[in-house]
């Protein structure tokens, strides 16, 4: 489908509503309404035209200048509408395309308290039901064994959860542990493995 394009038309028209504006109307592309001008001698609007008229202070309008040869100029309009259309398949395509992201919520850690606390209750809860018969057990690591293990040999624990499972959230600093392991105020007294101090689970704090 063609257009035709009128020489003093365009010209009102470009000066009363923006460039995209008249592109709508006519079906068209902005390129198509700026080579029309180009082609006819329409002069445009400069860049930041449309902000001062909204600001109240348009600047002055040139006059359309004079002009031999053709005044009208012919666009075609299929173009316009092919790249419509090619952009409407694509928002489909893209939009059937697309699933919903599905996040995975992440499993909260369970801090080694909760582990020995937990370790406890299901250790409660099956001696209740039926004895468990025992059986020697292999020199492994403390953190390796399983919670029905722990509980048949003297169990031992780092110095910080000791505090939380003596004092919950009001624990002592570590500065104030080590003190109290250093002044034979944690009794049965602490054993230094490696780096790092483990108290019994049964152990005490004695003030003096």
């Amino acid at each position: 489908m063609e257009v035709t394009l009128e020489r003093e038309q365009l010209y009102r028209e470009v000066w009363s509503m923006t460039v995209s504006a008249v592109a709508r109307k006519y079906n068209l592309t902005d390129y198509d309404i700026r080579k029309a001008c180009f082609a006819l001698d329409v002069p445009t609007p400069i860049q930041g035209y449309w902000a001062k008229v909204r600001a109240g202070n348009p600047p002055l309008i040139p006059s359309l200048p004079r002009k031999r040869g053709a005044s009208t100029f012919t666009c075609k309009t299929e173009l316009c509408e092919a790249k419509k259309a090619l952009t409407i398949s694509k928002a489909k395509s893209t939009s059937a395309n697309t699933q919903p992201s599905r996040k995975k919520l992440a499993k909260p850690k369970e801090s080694l308290v909760d582990w020995v606390l937990r370790g406890n209750a299901e250790l409660a809860a099956k001696s209740m039901k039926q004895p468990t018969p025992t059986k020697p057990i292999k020199r492994r690591s403390l953190h390796k064994l399983p919670a029905e293990e722990i509980g048949k040999h003297p169990r031992y624990v780092p110095l910080a959860v000791w505090a939380q499972l003596m004092f919950g959230e009001y624990s002592p600093h570590h500065n104030t542990l080590l003190r109290w392991v250093h002044e034979g105020r944690i009794q049965p007294q602490p054993k230094k493995m490696g780096k790092y101090w483990f108290v019994k689970v049964d152990a005490e704090y004695t003030p003096d």
